[in-house]
């Protein structure tokens, strides 16, 4: 997501065709390759030849790569998929504006392997207009012609406002800046200062060459460190994308998947939508699968070790009650309680539960992706706050793979008759999602129900089973009953272990919160539903994406406490 949640950035996209993006990852198996994002703002009337300044972009360019970098190893443009660990891709992200824009640009670009993203502020076919020369059309259009990625604004109240949004979506999408700045006060609206004040503000590692008429310097005083080691993520963080990305799906996996959001003859439009989900579907599918491959595994052994953890204390009392002077039968407790020892072991030590989470906290924010994506908004506003940051904790790096996914989607217009894209969002979007949560509502109350009921039937079984055996019935002095024995053991710990699984799934916690949020949906419908234009379509669009991440995000803090235990 963007670091920025200025809602002027929520613009369409322009009509016009996209440049060829033969940089951008296939994304075929759903793995999410990284970039290492450079944006670029600065002043129009630097030229190439100012003195000092290659020298000092290059400084800049060493100190974000070899310092910032989380591992510079990594930085190249080899396509993800070929090795055992995805290469992050160094990439320049500039509107591509005469003077600093153009020359940092090109001096990075003499990198190898280093590609371009272009952010501009109006449709090409307008922006040239905004240049001073034949040559420096020729010169924008060499460029351009290498960009693997390009947004367009479309102009909003002025020229300087589509500028102004031009220059913060740079920095939203960027990992560090590079500014070049004479110190002097921004000369209109969306300048080079008013660009360093918005990086300033959201904390981007920025790095500041500070120019005059004669010289280039990099202000060594001000180089970020807080940012050390973390861009564009930690070493733990990229630890588990790598697991993420080479998990191994059966042949055939992507084909038989359907996609996210299918054409049909009541909505033909959405076959000029068909690359963008495609694209999305890719990314989800892949999640999706692990996420249930990991669900099974987790879930297979919870209910594994609250099976084994009765079945030890069933046989221990067997072995006492009616063999006990075959000592050697407690190799059977023995083996069991290994057994166990195992298995949890296994389960922490795979990490079943937070693979299992972390894959499908990241297929939802997918989801949500495609919808936003369908109603044209190019930059979206920053959609989860820091708090919510230390929330997810280890699947902190499913939101850099939900940011790549995002921004390496196809570009896509919006139907002009926007009821179309309303009928859409409403049923497929809001109502499916309600229907989930309403199922996912009954079916946990019935299984508290059932796992509580079984319980307190046990506990009763065994109480009957103590007044029985306490009132002298089946026994005699001579011949006691050892069955009620047993029963007085292994009842009461079979109780035990259905009551504290069911309290381990947490199933009313579940079922309220769903239930609440099937409810919250019924107010982004109404919002939908009371749009005028795109505009509002958008507004809403991200209102009900903040109130799914929200959720998800609350799923995701309390299933996280609930990784395996010992059974006690």
């Amino acid at each position: 997501m963007s670091d920025s949640g200025a809602a002027q950035t929520e613009q369409r996209r322009s009509a016009e065709p996209p440049p060829s993006r033969a940089g951008q990852p296939a994304g075929h198996d759903g793995k999410v390759q990284l970039r290492l994002r450079i944006g670029i703002t600065g002043h129009r009337n630097i030229a190439g030849d100012h003195p000092g300044l290659a020298s000092e972009i290059a400084k800049a360019a060493e100190y974000i790569t070899q310092v910032l970098a989380a591992d510079s190893e990594r930085l190249s443009s080899t396509d993800l998929g070929h090795g055992k660990r995805g290469d992050i891709v160094v990439t320049v992200v500039s509107s591509l504006a005469e003077g600093t824009d153009r020359v940092v640009a090109g001096e990075l670009l003499k990198r190898k392997g280093t590609q371009l993203e272009a952010v501009l502020p109006l449709p090409q076919s307008e922006y040239v207009h905004d240049f001073g020369s034949a040559e420096s059309v020729e010169q924008f259009d060499s460029l351009i012609s290498r960009a693997v990625d390009t947004d367009v604004f479309r102009a909003a109240a002025s020229r300087e406002q589509a500028y102004e949004q031009a220059g913060r979506a740079v920095v939203d999408r960027s990992d560090a800046m590079i500014v070049v700045w004479d110190g002097q006060p921004a000369r209109g609206r969306g300048g080079t200062a008013e660009i360093y004040a918005y990086a300033q503000r959201w904390q981007k590692p920025t790095f500041l060459i500070r120019v005059d008429g004669h010289s280039a310097r990099l202000d060594a005083g001000q180089l970020p460190h807080a940012a050390k080691g973390a861009i564009p993520l930690p070493a733990d963080s990229m630890k588990r994308l790598d697991q993420y990305n080479q998990e191994r799906l059966n042949d055939g996996a992507f084909d038989q998947a359907p996609p996210l959001l299918v054409p049909t003859e009541s909505r033909p439009w959405l076959d000029t939508a068909g690359p963008q989900i495609g694209h999305f579907s890719r990314y989800f599918t892949r999640a999706d699968l692990l996420a249930g491959r990991f669900q099974s595994l987790y879930l297979w052994a919870i209910r594994s070790l609250y099976i084994l953890a009765p079945l030890a204390v069933l046989v221990a009392a067997l072995q006492l009650d009616f063999w006990p002077s075959h000592d050697d039968y407690a190799w059977f407790e023995f083996c069991i309680l290994v057994l166990i020892t195992l298995l949890f072991a296994a389960t922490r030590g795979l990490h079943w539960h937070e693979r299992w989470i972390s894959a499908r906290y990241l297929a939802e924010q997918i989801r949500s992706l495609m919808f936003l994506g369908l109603t044209g908004i190019i930059t979206p506003e920053k959609l989860i706050s820091p708090s919510s940051r230390e929330t997810i904790g280890t699947a902190g790096w499913t939101e850099r793979a939900a940011n790549e996914i995002w921004l390496a989607r196809p570009r896509y217009v919006p139907p002009a008759d926007v009821s179309l894209l309303i009928e859409v969002l409403c049923e497929e979007w809001i109502k499916k999602q309600q229907r989930y949560h309403m199922k996912v509502d009954r079916s946990f109350r019935r299984r508290r129900d059932y796992v509580q009921g079984a319980a307190i039937g046990l506990f009763g079984l065994s109480a009957l089973g103590a007044l029985l055996h306490s009132i002298g019935v089946g026994s005699t002095s001579s011949h006691p009953f050892k069955w009620w024995d047993l029963m007085a053991i292994a009842i009461p710990a079979i109780a035990a272990a259905l009551g504290a699984y069911g309290a381990q799934r947490d199933y009313l916690r579940h079922a309220e919160r769903s239930k609440l949020f099937a409810s919250v949906l019924d107010d982004g419908t109404n919002q939908l539903m009371a749009a005028q234009d795109l505009s509002d379509i958008q507004q809403a669009a991200l209102s009900l994406s903040r109130s799914m991440r929200s959720e998800a995000t609350d799923w995701y803090s309390v299933v996280r406490v609930q990784d395996a235990e010992l059974p006690s």
